[in-house]
């Protein structure tokens, strides 16, 4: 088993009045020796104090600007490890770094190392919509579909929320991926998330454009009974819908 070791060594550095590569350099083997988990004959899940919160809050901007992404990865796991509430940390400067990089060798190593902790699962979507919005801001859509595809990949202990679908298939729609915009509307409706009037809209418009009139006229009626119980039961509406788009997306021409 595993116990989750507070950064304590690491945090402290947050004091200072400022941080340069130099000092990191000479520290960067203690702070990973702190930061790894160590074996125990039982499970501790330690809780961050709101200092130490406020400490990880000041450092991990400092890494990334100094551009020490793995000694920032570890902090953050490590913080991540011991189940705080997410909105306690800001993680925003860390998403930006790891979605300018040329590969996506950091963000899927940070979940896939959560993935493997079952207590940190619940952070695995809204971390990823994190990753995939920052991709569409910086025009990297298949970026985004690949984090698309490993969230709903089989095996996956990820569960897909309305928030995500709705970054996903916006973000689809204006860059034109039509095709990858249905997926994302029947992966949704398979997991039972209702569609929201304004995804259904961007589903609609995107259609028009593509010049598939017909479809998007009866994917947006089928769409309509959709969550609206006086139209009719609700399973059967989305059996329809799901049909509709098996149709679509098997017979798609790019």
């Amino acid at each position: 088993m595993k116990s989750v070791q507070k950064p304590l060594h690491i945090l402290s550095l947050a004091s200072k009045s400022s941080i340069t590569p130099r000092s990191f350099s000479t520290s960067t083997s203690a702070i990973d020796s702190i930061t790894a988990p160590k074996p125990t004959n039982q499970t501790q899940t330690q809780s961050l104090t709101q200092e130490e919160h406020t400490k990880i809050n000041l450092l991990l901007p400092r890494l990334c600007l100094l551009n020490h992404l793995d000694t920032a990865t570890h902090l953050t796991i490590t913080a991540l490890l011991t189940n705080p509430p997410l909105k306690s940390l800001s993680l925003s400067i860390l998403i930006h770094s790891f979605t300018s990089q040329s590969d996506m060798a950091r963000p899927m190593s940070l979940l896939t190392r959560l993935r493997h902790n079952p207590p940190s699962h619940p952070y695995l979507t809204p971390i990823s919509t994190m990753f995939i919005a920052s991709y569409f801001k910086k025009n990297k859509p298949k970026e985004a579909l690949k984090m698309f595809n490993w969230l709903v990949r089989p095996g996956s202990p990820c569960v897909l929320d309305e928030r995500v679908c709705e970054v996903l298939v916006n973000g689809f729609c204006k860059n034109g991926m039509v095709l990858e915009a249905l997926k994302v509307l029947r992966a949704m409706l398979s997991t039972n998330i209702v569609p929201g009037c304004g995804l259904k809209k961007w589903v609609y418009k995107v259609l028009l454009r593509e010049a598939r009139i017909k479809e998007a006229v009866e994917l947006n009626e089928a769409l309509g009974c959709v969550g609206d119980r006086e139209k009719g039961d609700e399973s059967e509406c989305v059996k329809k819908v799901l049909a509709l788009l098996d149709h679509m997306i098997g017979n798609w021409a790019e």
